[in-house]
């Protein structure tokens, strides 16, 4: 692994889930140790309750605010609050605010490939347009076997809202 730096934050960003997301570190470029990725969410557009069972998972929030439920427990995380889950811990949030920015560490990297796969190239850093109706079976059949393969478990078809 070398030293690296990013700078162009529009190369690297994406737009997925109804939200925009920059990809500041991949497992490529730190020999696989972690992946950071700053993800830009949109109310109504969170993940559906899973477990990681390869990777950690980190949020530090920047902007907004957003209830995390990890195992039997209730997080509310404000602008500067830092939330570690580990892996093969089930969990799931739901944004407060109508959009919320946050980082997320992921260790070790990786799972950033199914997010890159499923994602499209923005055209700015701004949110795109709210994805309309339920995603086509095609690209919920890609995610679904994109989260078998990437060690996402408990998700299935009619928990998966939006492209």
């Amino acid at each position: 692994m070398k030293t690296f730096a990013t700078a162009n934050r529009l190369e690297r960003a994406r737009w997925y889930m109804g939200g925009y997301w920059v990809f500041l570190a991949t497992a490529k470029e730190t020999g696989g140790r972690f992946s950071l990725i700053e993800t830009n969410l949109r109310k109504g557009f969170e993940p559906p309750r899973h477990t990681h069972t390869k990777e950690d998972e980190s949020f530090y929030l920047l902007e907004g605010e957003v209830n995390f439920f990890v195992g039997d427990e209730e997080f509310s995380l404000s602008p500067n609050m830092f939330l570690h889950i580990p892996r093969n811990t089930p969990h799931h949030f739901k944004l407060v605010s109508d959009t919320a920015k946050m980082l997320m560490h992921l260790s070790p990297g990786g799972l950033e490939e199914m997010f890159l796969e499923m994602s499209v190239p923005a055209s700015s850093l701004s949110y795109p347009d709210a994805p309309q109706g339920p995603p086509p079976q095609a690209w919920l059949e890609k995610m679904l076997a994109l989260q078998k393969e990437f060690g996402i478990a408990g998700m299935d078809k009619s928990q998966i809202k939006a492209t």
